[in-house]
This record gives structure tokens, C-alpha cells and sequence, in this order.
């Protein structure tokens, strides 16, 4: 499950010396980033005879200053506001009004006669000849768009160092599905591999992200999946869905059957009471004796062994002087935890492609009245007792926008995973192919179960989730997981409830049938028929090193990395302007230092990957055509280079304030979406 760390959790890690290097590699990347930038305009203004003033790192706001030194005619510092750096030329600031102030001093200047006696050049000859407007267009072009090219010289070296060094990415292996998701609907399950994404072969799991993300969301994107298990290869068409905010086909990445060197916080569920422990690196190779390769195997044979103990043999590496060796560990079932509420289904989400229920004649937006005359009761049970009649004939009563519909169709074995582990995510009726909604009313509870216990009954409406472990208090401020009829997510909150620690409690906001609202906890209880597949084991991912051989090809690598991430950025920013993408996805300061910081935990290659993308978005961002920024100026030189005169100064300012507007607004929308004052959906 994912975890939003809170403000209390970064500040835990940032004050553990384990966290300082990660740190340091943070703040010297990412200065050194920006120092590139700046360090192109220095160059090319002192190629140029242009007078710099000042080379900071971070602003200066109100003369405030981390460090400064005077050196030549430079002065060289650290600002106090570290959101970016700056060269300051003679003649020239990205302030209007300090650039108004400039011009007018140049025009003193030049009725004073106060001029030096060396001719000025260039179509500005009020200017001092050092000045950066004095300066012939071409040659201020060049010094503009220094900063930018630097950034993609410096993207291409760091990517080819860290293709040098070697890079781990995820294969692009299938772990799990979202249930109703467009990977579902295509009927992708445990263990596929995708082996093409378009004309793109043998991709990583980065480019599925990219390709999805950035991909044509009305027409689809191409995948080409090869099973494993029958060794069969296909080609589907996948229309990405766009409820969580980007663009998505709902896949998990792959997943070993290697457990993580680091299991500090042992293993939640059965998995971490089994006999003997499992140890940190552990790797299965079988399950009651029979051989498993890959995760799809092992929890295809797992889930044939539900309700009994499993014996796994797994190679233990050499560890704290012990030598390597095979072991067999017992671990026990694992009864599925239950609140003792039965929740009200929703319609048909989704049908599976090639599925019993798409055989049947299934539609979506169907609901499902009754199976074999029963009621359907318990929603997430249905797929458990639709299982046990694989291979027989069931009639099925559809709701069908109002009509009544009966259909027969025959439920197959299921093998594979596909949890609701996704906000908002309906459950899956596997063995049909249908996945359903489902609504967080409270149709009835189990007589002296847990919601009975504790006064809940039909008609309720659970409105937010909290969990508490042992020991806690009740805290109210924390907000929780909100559920609602825009964001039906009680099945994400059960699939959460199978991995937190015995004992944790259900704090619950609940609504009555007239709206009233009250506080109520909830002690889950265990269900002796019910059991989860998986038991709680968590392996690490499956990667691949992708390693030039020679420094061409390391090279070769690092071109085509950096290009491709500035094509990104350009595609991103296309999305967000035809509203394929929501402008919610956009990370400020503290999201890209938080990005950086994963990225340098997950080893220095990789932090340099995240160099060469944060170049490249620098390089593109810094170009737009926006007064204030290096495209902005670019725009005033190439009206000036067409006219032979520049734009009137009234004019540059006010489109300067324009500009600055602008850039000022979205910079308060990213704070606020890095603080969670404005919410991410």
C-alpha cells in the first residue's frame, strides 16, 4: 500500500545521520543544476565583454545572504532564498521596474556626457559598452540561451555517466492489476511481460509510466503482452483511464520472489509469524516442495493452499557470519480480517475482455440482483463462492437500467491477484470478469460482530477511515481516507486492513440515515473461512542494469536519455494545455527535493538520471516564451532582430508584470500542492 509521509515522519528522517549524505548529494545536485545554468550565462556574457555583477546561487531578497565574496568585478554569493540563482548583468534585470530604473540611469548618463571614450557598439548607444544591452542582438541571444544550452550539455554528461556507471530499472513485468482498470478490462493479469509499447521493444517499466502518462489518451496506446504461462504473445489496444488524476492502465510493477535485504519492520500478517522466521534476502524457491520461478508461480500455487499451512524452501544468503543455506519455513494461513458490515453493491464498473461474463453478455452499468436466485449478500464474498463453481452454469438476475435480465454463465478458476489496492478502486469479481462498485452504506451487519458491537447498523454511512495501532489514542485531527460517492474507496480500505499489525483499531466517521454524524471505533475481527492469498509476504522488485559497454555507447545512452526526457517535458506540457493531464501533478521545491532525495537512496546512478531530468525540465521551463524567463527574452530579441528596434520599454514592463504574475501565481499553486494545502485530486 502506498504511505504519505507527514511532516512529522520527514522531519524523524531528516535529523538520522543514515539520512545526511542522502542530504548532501540533494542539496550539491540539485545547486549544481542550477549553477550550470547560471554559469552558461556568465560565459557567454564574459565572452562577450559583458560587465557581470553579481553570481549568485539562491536570491538575495532584500540584501539577504547565506555567503559572499567580491572577486574582480564580480561579486559571487549564496542567496538566502534558495528557489533558483541568478546572473546580474550591467544594464540588465529581470525586474521591471529595476530595469526602468537602469534605463533612465543610462539616459543620465549620456546627457551628462559622462560617457567613456570608447565608441559603443550595438543599436543601443546610450548604453556603457560593457553593458549587456549595448550588445549586438545576436551576441544577447546567445547569452540568453546559454543557460539552456549548458542544461542539455550537462543532462547528456550525466546521463552518460550514469549509463557508464550502470543504471537498475524495473523490467516491464506485470505484478498486479487494477481492478475495472483499461490492463484489466484487456485482461492482463499476474506475470504478463510487456514486450512493445508502440513501435517502442523491450521497454522498462519507466517507459510504461512515460508512454501511458504521455501517451494519446482518446485513441490508445499500443501494448504487445507475452504470457509465460502458455507462452502465447498478443497485441491490445489500451485506452488509459483518467479518474486518479493521470493518465493510467491500472499495472503494478514486477515483483522476485527475493524478500528485501532491509526487514527491519518485519513482515506484516502470517508471513511474519512464520516457523522457522523469514529472514532479509530470503529467496522461494518452492512451495510444498513443488518449484516456483517467478511471483506469478508463487502466487498461483498459493492460492491453491489457502486455508492451510505452506512450507517454502528458500535460499538464505550468507549473513552476520552465518553461511548461505536452504531452509524450509512453515507459514501459516491468514484468516481475512472483517468489520462485520456487509456494504451495498454498485453497478458493473467494467467487463473483462474474453471473459465468462463478456461470453454472457455481461454489460457495464449492469447490476447484479441475484445468483441462482439468492441474494448476492456479502459483495466480497461473491467471487469466493463464484470459485468454488468454476466449470458449472450459473443464472445470473441483472438490473439492467430498470428491466430485469437473467443470463447463464459459467465462472472460471482463478489463479492471479487483482486486489483493490487503488483508491477509489472497485473489487473484482474474477471469476466472472466483471468488477463492481462498491458503496460505502452499510446494507447490514453480521449479528454480534464487530459493527454490531459497536452500535452501527443498516442504513449507516461510513464517511472517513482512520487506523490506529495498539496503544494509540484516538486522533481526531487525522484526517483519513474521506469516502464518499465521488470516491467509493471502503474496498481500498479493507484490501489496507489485511496488511496493518494485529490489532490495529478502526476509527470511523459515520453517518446516520438523516445525516447525523458520529465518531465510532471498530475492533476487527477475524473470518475462520476466509483467507488472504498472498499472507503478507513482500518481495523486492524485479530489475534489470543496463550498462554501456564503451564510452560511445555510454554517450550514445546519455543523448538519447536527455533528449528524450526534454521531448517530455514539451508532451507533459502539451497534456496540461488540451487537459489530458491535470495541472494537480505538478510538484514544486519541496516535491522535487523529495524526488531527489528517493533518487539518491536508490543509488547514485540513479540520482544522476534524476540530474539529467531536472536539466532537462530547467532547460525547456526556463525557454517558454514568457517575459521574465530566457524565452521570454529570447521572444523581445527576435521582435528587435525583425523591427531593428527594440520593443517600447512601456511595453517589455508590462509584459514583464505580466510574466512575473504569472510565474509568482503558479509558484504559490506548487507550494501549495507540496504543503497539501491545495489537495493532489
Amino acid at each position: 500500500m502506498g504511505v504519505c509521509l507527514t511532516a512529522t515522519t520527514w522531519l524523524q528522517w531528516i535529523v538520522q545521520p543514515a539520512s545526511w549524505w542522502v542530504i548532501l548529494q540533494v542539496a550539491l545536485g540539485l545547486g549544481f543544476v542550477i549553477f550550470v545554468h547560471e554559469l552558461g550565462h556568465f560565459l557567454v556574457a564574459k565572452a562577450c565583454g559583458v560587465k557581470c555583477e553579481k553570481f549568485f546561487l539562491g536570491f538575495d531578497v532584500g540584501g539577504l545572504k547565506l555567503a559572499s565574496v567580491k572577486w574582480g568585478e564580480t561579486e559571487y554569493g549564496i542567496g538566502a532564498l534558495p528557489l533558483g540563482g541568478y546572473v546580474k548583468m550591467l544594464g540588465q534585470d529581470d525586474n521591471p521596474a529595476a530595469a526602468a530604473r537602469e534605463a533612465g540611469r543610462a539616459r543620465a548618463v549620456l546627457e551628462s556626457g559622462d560617457l567613456p571614450k570608447e565608441p559603443a557598439a550595438g543599436p543601443h548607444p546610450a548604453w556603457d559598452p560593457r553593458s549587456y544591452p549595448a550588445q549586438s542582438v545576436p551576441e544577447r541571444m546567445a547569452i540568453i540561451s546559454a543557460g539552456v544550452v549548458m542544461n542539455v550539455i550537462f543532462a547528456i554528461l550525466m546521463a552518460s555517466l550514469a549509463f557508464g556507471l550502470g543504471v537498475r530499472e524495473l523490467t516491464c513485468e506485470v505484478s498486479g492489476v487494477r481492478p475495472g482498470g483499461a490492463a484489466w478490462r484487456a485482461g492482463l493479469r499476474t506475470g504478463d511481460e510487456i514486450t512493445a509499447i508502440g513501435r517502442l521493444r523491450d521497454p522498462i517499466f519507466s517507459d510504461l509510466q512515460k508512454g501511458v502518462t504521455l501517451g494519446d489518451v482518446a485513441s490508445g496506446v499500443e501494448f504487445t503482452i507475452r504470457r509465460p504461462a502458455d507462452g502465447s504473445t498478443r497485441t491490445v489496444l489500451l485506452r488509459p483511464d483518467t479518474d486518479l488524476g493521470v493518465p493510467t492502465v491500472g499495472v503494478t510493477s514486477p515483483f522476485s520472489v527475493t524478500l528485501p535485504a532491509d526487514l527491519a519492520a518485519g513482515l506484516p500478517g502470517a508471513a511474519g509469524r512464520a516457523t522457522p522466521p523469514l529472514a532479509p534476502g530470503d529467496t522461494v524457491r518452492a512451495v510444498d516442495g513443488a518449484a516456483v520461478h517467478t511471483y506469478a508461480e508463487l502466487i498461483a500455487a498459493l492460492a491453491t493452499r489457502v486455508e492451510r499451512p505452506v512450507t517454502l524452501t528458500v535460499d538464505r544468503p550468507a549473513r552476520d557470519g552465518r553461511a548461505a543455506a536452504t531452509v524450509d519455513v512453515v507459514v501459516p494461513p491468514q484468516p481475512l480480517r472483517t468489520t462485520g458490515m456487509v456494504m451495498t453493491p454498485l453497478e458493473v464498473k467494467a467487463v473483462q475482455d474474453d471473459s465468462p461474463a463478456s461470453v454472457a453478455g455481461v454489460r457495464p452499468g449492469d447490476r447484479i440482483v441475484a445468483v441462482d436466485g439468492e441474494t448476492v449478500g456479502d459483495p466480497f464474498t461473491l467471487d469466493e463462492r463464484l470459485r468454488r463453481r468454476a466449470g458449472d452454469t450459473v443464472r445470473l438476475a441483472l438490473d439492467r437500467e430498470g428491466a430485469p435480465v437473467e443470463i447463464d454463465v459459467s465462472p472460471r478458476a482463478v489463479s492471479w491477484l487483482e486486489e483493490a489496492r487503488w483508491p477509489t478502486s472497485p473489487i473484482a469479481v474474477s471469476a466472472l470478469g466483471v468488477a463492481i462498485g462498491i458503496d460505502a452504506l452499510v446494507a447490514a451487519v453480521v449479528p454480534a460482530g464487530p459493527a454490531d458491537r459497536a452500535g452501527i447498523t443498516p442504513g449507516d454511512r461510513v464517511a472517513r477511515v482512520r487506523f490506529r495501532v495498539p496503544g494509540d489514542a484516538a486522533d481526531r485531527s487525522d484526517a483519513g481516507l474521506e469516502l464518499s460517492a465521488a470516491a467509493p474507496s471502503w474496498p481500498y480500505a479493507v484490501a489496507a486492513l489485511q496488511q496493518v499489525e494485529d490489532g490495529t483499531l478502526l476509527d470511523l466517521v459515520v453517518a446516520g440515515p438523516n445525516g447525523e454524524r458520529r465518531d465510532v471505533t471498530i475492533t476487527p475481527a477475524v473470518d475462520p473461512d476466509r483467507f488472504v492469498v498472498d499472507r503478507g509476504l513482500v518481495f523486492e522488485p524485479v530489475y534489470r542494469t543496463l550498462k554501456a559497454a564503451s564510452l560511445p555507447a555510454a554517450i550514445g545512452l546519455g543523448f538519447g536519455r536527455a533528449i528524450d526526457d526534454l521531448s517530455l517535458v514539451y508532451r507533459f506540457l502539451h497534456k496540461l494545455t488540451v487537459n489530458q493531464i491535470s495541472p494537480r501533478l505538478l510538484g514544486g521545491p519541496i516535491e522535487i527535493a523529495k524526488q531527489a532525495g528517493k533518487s539518491a537512496e536508490e543509488g547514485f546512478s540513479r540520482f544522476l538520471l534524476f540530474l539529467t531530468m531536472l536539466s532537462a525540465n530547467l532547460a525547456v521551463v526556463n525557454f517558454l516564451p514568457i517575459p521574465v524567463l530566457d524565452g521570454g527574452h529570447m521572444v523581445f530579441l527576435a521582435y528587435e532582430w525583425l523591427r531593428g528596434k527594440p520593443p517600447s520599454e512601456g511595453v517589455v514592463a508590462t509584459l514583464s508584470y505580466v510574466g512575473l504574475a504569472l510565474i509568482l501565481t503558479l509558484m504559490t499553486f506548487v507550494f501549495g500542492l507540496d504543503l497539501g494545502l491545495i489537495p493532489r485530486r
